[in-house]
């Protein structure tokens, strides 16, 4: 949260600083628009002057010369060239406007319009210009800035989230280790009936499963995610590794489904059986060991796979984050279900690798289905 706040008034820092900075700059400009129309209106009876000067070396003389009043003085001038040299002389900065009365005529020097439009034109394209580059600006800073913020939360999030698979992971070691080790030890100082001995000894195997299970999980989320694992496809029967996974969980919980026969699909059996054992496990575990149904049908070109639980269910804000290596949805600290956060990851890599698809929806009354569809053989 104050990672957030810090962010936001950094923001809002960059925005006001460029706020400024373009009322500065549009108020310079302003100011410039200013001084040019002054500098003009100031021009103009140093002009009306030299216009005199010109006048009275008899340089606008011709048949069809008049009298007219400029500045205070009489000169004689043809209009036509007078218009002609105020045109040339002065860039069209100015032009001479001409007005009678009873007593004499008079020739005045005035900002010639085109000018005042080009001045109000060039004043707008820099405001214009000036709030763009502000936007701009603005924008690609906050996007840093959000990109910035973006970095840090993930790596924050990361180092949390393999704090609390370092944690999960030591718990899953101790328990099925002390497990071992307490039976091992039961076995030596005790004389056991061996109906009893078989029951520990099966205990025991149970633990160096689930240790199994943790380590090949662990080894394969780590060479997916380096890209190292090596897939290995070969023609297997899909429905084989359905029923034995069903009937590998039976003992553990009551599991059902349909598993259509004879299905066959080019893949790593490895790979998707230890795929169907991650979902089945996890709907196990997240639906407090209610009935799972596990399924495999075949839909005209396509298999689908579906694993149903009656658990808590997953919000739609999480199923696309729930893929993502060491997430898991709650705190360590308070989260009462075991896991390493690796289970689903390895399930979408090893999806994608097959070139599947895995969706996750909403089960009735309650609960998730995890559905993953694959291109059958031909």
């Amino acid at each position: 949260m104050k990672l957030k706040l810090l962010f936001a008034l950094i923001i809002l820092y960059i925005i006001a600083g460029f706020g400024w900075w373009s009322y500065s700059l549009i108020q310079f400009s302003n100011n410039e628009y200013k001084l040019k129309i002054q500098l003009l209106e100031t021009g103009k009876q140093t002009s009306e002057l030299k216009i005199v000067d010109e006048a009275r070396s008899f340089k606008f003389l011709s048949p069809l010369a008049d009298s007219f009043k400029i500045n205070g003085v009489f000169i004689q001038v043809d209009t036509n060239k007078l218009q002609n040299y105020v045109q040339k002389t002065f860039n069209n900065r100015y032009q001479l406007k001409f007005e009678k009365s009873n007593k004499y005529q008079r020739a005045l020097l005035v900002i010639n319009p085109a000018t005042i439009n080009q001045l109000n034109t060039e004043l707008r394209m820099k405001e214009r210009s000036f709030a763009i580059e502000a936007i701009l600006l603005t924008l690609l800073i906050a996007i840093g800035i959000f990109g910035v913020y973006y970095s840090v939360t993930f790596v924050f999030d990361l180092n949390k989230q393999q704090n609390n698979f370092l944690l999960s992971v030591t718990h899953e070691l101790k328990t099925p280790i002390a497990a071992i080790r307490l039976i091992g030890e039961t076995i030596m100082m005790r004389s056991l009936p061996q109906e009893k001995q078989k029951e520990l000894i099966g205990t025991i195997l149970e633990n160096s499963r689930r240790l199994q299970d943790m380590t090949e999980n662990m080894l394969t989320a780590m060479q997916m995610e380096s890209n190292r694992y090596n897939i290995r496809k070969e023609e297997i029967d899909l429905s084989g590794i359905v029923n034995e996974v069903m009937q590998n969980f039976a003992l553990k919980n009551e599991i059902s489904g349909k598993v259509e026969t004879n299905i066959s699909y080019f893949g790593d059996p490895v790979l998707l059986k230890m795929t169907l054992n991650n979902l089945v496990e996890n709907a196990i575990k997240y639906s407090d060991n209610k009935p799972v149904e596990l399924n495999l049908l075949r839909k005209n070109d396509t298999l689908i796979i579906e694993v149903k639980d009656q658990g808590i269910g997953i919000e739609k804000e999480y199923r696309k984050r729930i893929f993502r290596r060491f997430y898991r949805i709650q705190d360590e600290e308070t989260r009462e279900t075991k896991g390493s956060g690796l289970g689903l990851f390895i399930v979408k890599q090893a999806v994608e690798k097959h070139k599947g698809k895995i969706i996750i929806s909403d089960n009735f009354p309650k609960g998730t289905v995890f559905t993953i569809t694959f291109q059958a053989l031909s």
